[in-house]
């Protein structure tokens, strides 16, 4: 998979490992605040647990596709290229978006 096979996610990161995985850490911080009003700590964790809701809600199809392994620090799932595609397509959606992520918080369970 090269960087023109599919779209900018900055400031997600696609990977081409042996297994794609969509990781978020360095864009993190500027979204802190509004995991915090939620009583969250925006890591990596916090960040699954809005992308499960994503899955479940936008994605059903790759609910049992996708796996997670965040850290304090960084998101991290792991999933067929495609999958990987889509899901860093709605999590830059929230990203982007204060209510969008707003929204997704208010469903999620912390993980």
């Amino acid at each position: 998979m090269t960087s023109s096979e599919h779209p900018n996610l900055e400031p997600f990161v696609l990977t081409k490992a042996t297994q794609p995985s969509l990781l978020l850490s360095r864009g993190m911080a500027p979204k802190v605040p509004i995991f915090e009003a939620r009583g969250w700590l925006g890591g990596g964790h916090d960040w699954a647990s809005v992308a499960r809701v994503i899955l479940f809600e936008r994605l059903p199809d790759l609910v049992d596709v996708v796996k997670f392994d965040p850290e304090a620090s960084m998101f991290a799932a792991h999933g067929p290229p495609e999958a990987m595609l889509r899901l860093g397509a709605e999590m830059l959606r929230a990203y982007n978006d204060d209510d969008v992520l707003r929204d997704f918080l208010s469903r999620a369970e912390i993980d």
